[in-house]
C-alpha cells in the first residue's frame, strides 16, 4: 500500500501522560482489618516489608505474592476444567508509598505450581515444580506430534518450529502454570518504587534475570489470568547488565498501567518481557528508560496486547521487538497508539508472526539512524499517522527499503482486500475518560455498611441500592462474592463502582433476557466508571440514561463455563442463574434517540449475539480497547446502527467473529482469532455497513469456508480463504479487509 501524501489531523500528545494517581483504599478494604477485605498491605503482618530504601524487602514482597497463590482454592480431579477458578478470594497486593529495596527476583517463588490435563480438558491435576531444572526434565519429546484439541488436521508440530516440545496440548506433562489473579497495585508511581540493589548477585551480563516476575515456568498459561501491575516504578539499579525489569503475562484479560521501568545506568537486557503464553491485556501510560530492548513480546498462542501512551527512550538496540514466539503457535499481536520513542536504533522489529499496528506516534532520534521500522519475513505492519525524524528510512521490509525518510500517513506491508476499492475507514478515535481515584476515603460507600452480607448466597440487591443512594461518588465491595437478583440503579451522583476484583452474580433466574444486574439510571455530563469485577447469570449492565459509560477490567464468565458456574460452591458459593441465553457485559436498553457513548477496556463478554441475531448492540458509539468474547453459537461481536472502533481483541472458535448491519461502521485494528474446529463462516458478515478490519486468524488449516460476506441491498460479495496469503512459518494468516459499496 502506498503512503498517503500527508499526516491526517494532528498527533496531539504522544507518550506517557504520567497521570496523577494516588491510589488509596478505606481501612475496611484490607485483609488485616478482619472485615472481609481482600487488599494485602505488604507492610503489614505477616509480610512486614519496610519500604525504607535500606532494608532488603525481597522476602517480604515474595511472601505477599506467595500468599495469593497459596490461598486460592484450586479445583482438580474429575469434572474440573482448566478454565474453572473458584472466586472466593481475589486478592490485591498493595504497596504503599515507599522504596522497596530488593536483591533478587520478586515472584510467587519456587516451587511453582503447574497443572496438566493428560486425562482430558475436564480432569485437572496440579503438582509442584521444584526448580527450572526440574521443569526442563519434565519436557520430553512425544512419540508423535501432538494434535490441537485432538484434531488430526492441526498437528502442533506446525506451530513455530516445533516449540510444542516445551509442553503443549493434551500430551504435555506441564500444560499451564497456576499464576492467575496476581494484582500488584502501588499507591503512586512516583512514590512507590521497587529497586534492585546495585551490582546484585546473579544479574550479570547474559543472565536474563528479572526484577518482578508474574510467571516462573516456560509454559505460561491460557487460563483466565486477570494479572495486573499498576502505579509502580521498577528500577533495576546500577551494575546489573543482565537485568529484566518486568516479566508479565495474562490470558484473556489483564494489563500494565501507570508504570515506569528504568535502568539506573542504562544497562540491562530488557524493560518489559512477555515470552510465555499468553499475553493478553490493555497497557497504558508506560515509561521505559534504558535497556538493550524496551519491550519484547514473544509469547505466541493467543497473544494480543493493546498499548497506548508510552514513552520509550535510550534503548541500545530496539525499542519494541515483536514476534518469533518462544511458546509456540499463534502469533504476537500489538496494537499501539500515541507512542513517543526517542533515540532507539530501531523503533520496532516485527518478526515471525508478529502483527504490529502503530498509530498516531512520534519516532525521533538525535543521532541519525538507518531504519525506524523493520519487518522480517512473516511479520506484518500497519502504520498510520507517524511523525518520524532522524532515520534515513521509515520502513525496511525483508531487507529492502519500503518507505523512505519522513513521516508516514498510511502504510501496510500488504494491501487490504477491498472488493469495492474503498479507502481506509478511519473512524474518529476518542481517548477513554480518565477517572482518577477518589482520595477522600469518606466519599467511598461500603456496601456492607448498608446491610450487604457478601457471602455469595444472600441477595444483596437492596443493600447495594442503599449504598448507591448515599450520595457518595464511589461505591465499593470489600468481600469476594455478592448476589444481585434484582437490578441496582446507578444514580448520577455515583462516579465510580468497583468490586476490587470481586464477583457479583445473579443466582435466581429472571425472565429470558431479563433486566441487568446494574442499570445506568440517570443522565449526567460526568462519565461513569465501572471496573474490577467478575459476573455471571445475565447481563451485567443496562445503559438506559444518557451518560458516557466506561467499563474496565470486567470479566463476564464465558458461556462455555456455564456448567461450572451453575453449580453451588464451584466458581461461586451459589450457582449462577441459567435462564439467560448468553451472559453479556452490556446492553443499550434505549436505542432510540442519540447514540450512547461506551468505552470498554480489558473486558470479557463484550457484544455477543445469539443465533437469531436479536442481541446486537444497537445505536452505540463504542471505543473498545482489548476486548474478548468466545465460544458462542453466533457472532462474537455484533452491531446494529452503530459506530465501533476496536483496538485489539482476542477470541476463539465460532462461525462468525464480527457482524455489522443497518448502517454500522466498524473498524477493527488488531486481534487474534483462534479456531480449532471447522466452520463455514463467514468470519465477517456485513449488511449495508462499512467494515475495515485487520487481525490474525490462526490454525489456518481449519480456515472458514467463507472469510467475508459483504451485502448491500440485493448485491453480495464473498471472499474465500484463497483471497488471502497465509504466513509461511506459522499455521495462520493476516486478514485485512475494507469495504463501503459492493460491486460484483
Amino acid at each position: 500500500m502506498k503512503s498517503y501524501c500527508h499526516i491526517y489531523g494532528q498527533l496531539g500528545q504522544t507518550g506517557d501522560r504520567q497521570p496523577a494517581i494516588n491510589q488509596l483504599y478505606p481501612p475496611e478494604a484490607f485483609y488485616h482489618a478482619g472485615k472481609g477485605g481482600r487488599v494485602l498491605d505488604v507492610t503489614q503482618p505477616p509480610f512486614n516489608a519496610k519500604g525504607d530504601g535500606v532494608t532488603d524487602d525481597t522476602r517480604a514482597l515474595t511472601a505477599a505474592l506467595r500468599f495469593v497463590r497459596d490461598n486460592y482454592e484450586i479445583l482438580q480431579g474429575d469434572d474440573y476444567s482448566l478454565c474453572a477458578q473458584k472466586h472466593n478470594r481475589n486478592w490485591v497486593v498493595y504497596l504503599p508509598a515507599g522504596e522497596y529495596l530488593v536483591s533478587d527476583t520478586v515472584s510467587q517463588g519456587w516451587p511453582a505450581l503447574a497443572m496438566n490435563i493428560l486425562q482430558g480438558w475436564s480432569h485437572c491435576e496440579y503438582f509442584p515444580v521444584a526448580s527450572p531444572e526440574h521443569e526442563r526434565q519434565l519436557y520430553e519429546q512425544p512419540a508423535r506430534p501432538p494434535l490441537l484439541h485432538g484434531n488430526a488436521k492441526t498437528p502442533a508440530a506446525n506451530d513455530n518450529d516445533g516449540c510444542y516440545l516445551r509442553g503443549q496440548y493434551n500430551e504435555a506433562r506441564i500444560y499451564d502454570e497456576n499464576n492467575w489473579n496476581i494484582r500488584i497495585i502501588g499507591q503512586s508511581r512516583d512514590k512507590t518504587i521497587i529497586r534492585l540493589k546495585d551490582n546484585a548477585s546473579g544479574f550479570d551480563a547474559g543472565a536474563d534475570k528479572v526484577l518482578l516476575a508474574f510467571y516462573l515456568l516456560q509454559r505460561g498459561s491460557n487460563v483466565n489470568l486477570g494479572n495486573y501491575c499498576e502505579n509502580l516504578t521498577l528500577d533495576t539499579g546500577r551494575g546489573n547488565p543482565g537485568a529484566i525489569g518486568l516479566k508479565w503475562n495474562s490470558s484473556n484479560w489483564g494489563g500494565i498501567r501507570n508504570v515506569a521501568i528504568r535502568s539506573g545506568d542504562g544497562a540491562g537486557r530488557a524493560g518489559l518481557v512477555t515470552d510465555a503464553n499468553n499475553a493478553t491485556g490493555y497497557h497504558r501510560d508506560l515509561r521505559i528508560t534504558g535497556f538493550e530492548t524496551g519491550i519484547e513480546i514473544a509469547a505466541g498462542r493467543e497473544t494480543m496486547v493493546t498499548l497506548e501512551y508510552a514513552t520509550l527512550s535510550g534503548q541500545r538496540k530496539t525499542a519494541i521487538r515483536l514476534g518469533n514466539a518462544r511458546a509456540g503457535g499463534g502469533g504476537d499481536n500489538l496494537s499501539a497508539r500515541k507512542l513517543l520513542v526517542e533515540n532507539a536504533p530501531v523503533v520496532l522489529r516485527a518478526g515471525r508472526a508478529g502483527q504490529a499496528i502503530l498509530l498516531e506516534s512520534e519516532l525521533r532520534s538525535a543521532a541519525e539512524q538507518a531504519v525506524a521500522l523493520e519487518v522480517e519475513p512473516d511479520g506484518f505492519l500497519l502504520a498510520r499517522d507517524l511523525r518520524i525524524r532522524g532515520y534515513r528510512a521509515a520502513v525496511r521490509r525483508h531487507g529492502v527499503i519500503a518507505v523512505g525518510a519522513g513521516d508516514i500517513a498510511e502504510y501496510a506491508t500488504a494491501a487490504a482486500v477491498a472488493p469495492d476499492g474503498a479507502p481506509p475507514l478511519r473512524l474518529p478515535v476518542k481517548d477513554t475518560p480518565l477517572v482518577l481515584p477518589e482520595t477522600d476515603l469518606a466519599q467511598w460507600a461500603n456496601v456492607d455498611d448498608f446491610g450487604a452480607v457478601g457471602d455469595g448466597i444472600a441477595d444483596d440487591t437492596a443493600a447495594i441500592q442503599r449504598a448507591m443512594a448515599s450520595g457518595k461518588p464511589v461505591v465499593w465491595f470489600p468481600r469476594a462474592n455478592y448476589v444481585v437478583n434484582g437490578t441496582v440503579d446507578i444514580p448520577a451522583s455515583v462516579r465510580e463502582v468497583t468490586a476490587l476484583f470481586g464477583a457479583i452474580h445473579r443466582s435466581v433466574a429472571a425472565e429470558f433476557d431479563g433486566p441487568a444486574l446494574f442499570r445506568v439510571a440517570e443522565p449526567s455530563a460526568e462519565p461513569l466508571l465501572i471496573r474490577q469485577a467478575m459476573s455471571a447469570g445475565g447481563v451485567f449492565v443496562d445503559h438506559a440514561a444518557d451518560r458516557t459509560l466506561v467499563l474496565e477490567d470486567l470479566y463476564v464468565i464465558f458461556n462455555h463455563g456455564r456448567s461450572y458456574a451453575g453449580k453451588d460452591g464451584m466458581l461461586f458459593p451459589s450457582g449462577a442463574a441459567q435462564d439467560t441465553e448468553i451472559w453479556r457485559l452490556y446492553r443499550n436498553t434505549r436505542p432510540e434517540g442519540a447514540p450512547k457513548e461506551l468505552f470498554a477496556n480489558s473486558c470479557i463478554g463484550f457484544s455477543s449475539d445469539n443465533s437469531a441475531g436479536t442481541l446486537a448492540l444497537e445505536n452505540v458509539r463504542v471505543w473498545a480497547r482489548m476486548v474478548n468474547t468466545e465460544h458462542l453459537p453466533a457472532a462474537l461481536y455484533s452491531f446494529r446502527r452503530s459506530d465501533v472502533w476496536i483496538f485489539g481483541f482476542k477470541s476463539e472458535n465460532s462461525d462468525t467473529l464480527l457482524k455489522a448491519t443497518d448502517g454500522s461502521r466498524v473498524e477493527v485494528l488488531g486481534g487474534s482469532f483462534l479456531c480449532f474446529n471447522e466452520h463455514q463462516g463467514p468470519v465477517i458478515d456485513s449488511r449495508d455497513s462499512a467494515v475495515a478490519a485487520v487481525f490474525l486468524l490462526w490454525h489456518w488449516a481449519l480456515a472458514h469456508a467463507t472469510i467475508w460476506r459483504h451485502r448491500r441491498g440485493d448485491r453480495t460479495a464473498e471472499l474465500p480463504p484463497q483471497s488471502f496469503i497465509a504466513l509461511a512459518q506459522v499455521d495462520a494468516a493476516v486478514l485485512q479487509v475494507q469495504a463501503g459499496e459492493v460491486h460484483v
